[in-house]
């Protein structure tokens, strides 16, 4: 299949109240070929998530209305949404946050400033583990019986 075919069938879900950094993740991230949505706030995002099914959430945290933390917890507490990878992007760079953010099931933590070259990255790779139907937050090796588990 055709790397470009495969992007456009993933929808990213942009969460970031900052224009400037939404506008800039997501023109990169559609020049890429994946389908964009763009949103500016906690409740707005919250809504999406509910109607919509994305593969990947970016998510600040520092967002008006819901913060990203709860956002990202939501999504992996719903059993209709848990597959969707979560990418906090945050400022927010203390090992408290990203200790947190793994707590409630981020799949990635990147702090700002971060590269869009570094970003893409990891959505390739966490797309790369979803084809191999693999995860790194609740599934995956962790779902599978102790004696099927090498080291």
């Amino acid at each position: 299949m055709d790397q470009s075919i495969a992007k456009k069938e993933k929808k990213i879900l942009v969460v970031e109240d900052d224009h400037g950094i939404n506008s800039l993740i997501s023109y990169n991230l559609s020049k890429e070929g994946f389908e964009v949505v763009s949103v500016y706030d906690g409740l707005t995002a919250q809504n999406r998530i509910s109607n919509e099914v994305f593969d990947i959430v970016l998510l600040d945290i520092m967002l008006p209305g819901i913060d990203g933390f709860h956002i990202c917890k939501a999504i992996k507490d719903d059993s209709a949404a848990y597959k969707t990878f979560v990418i906090i992007l945050s400022a927010k760079a203390e090992w408290q946050d990203k200790v947190y953010g793994n707590l409630v099931g981020a799949d990635y933590y990147l702090t700002k400033p971060f590269s869009i070259v570094k970003l893409l990255e990891i959505i390739n790779e966490l797309l790369v583990m979803r084809n191999k139907e693999y995860s790194v937050s609740n599934r995956g090796i962790l779902n599978k019986p102790l004696k099927e588990v090498r080291v």
